[in-house]
């Protein structure tokens, strides 16, 4: 494997990492925050849904990462 597809995976790594955060951030901590200002149990519920998928989400994308650097490895034995 040469150095640039070597770092070619790195880079699908960092960018799957990024896209991680955003669905973390945008998508679970954003609703959950603009859910939480009414104070309404339904409205909490949705919220902590919300939230929930967006771990769930972040979580896969990150997974994937790992995989993609693990890739890394199995070439180089």
């Amino acid at each position: 494997m040469t150095e640039a597809d070597r770092e070619k995976i790195k880079l699908r790594a960092a960018y799957l990492n990024g896209l991680a955060l955003i669905f973390f951030g945008i998508g679970g901590f954003g609703p959950a925050f603009a859910l939480l200002n009414t104070f309404q149990w339904k409205n909490l519920i949705l919220a902590l849904v919300w939230l929930w998928a967006g771990g769930m989400s972040s979580w896969e994308l990150h997974q994937l990462a790992q995989r993609k650097l693990d890739e890394l490895s199995v070439t180089e034995q």
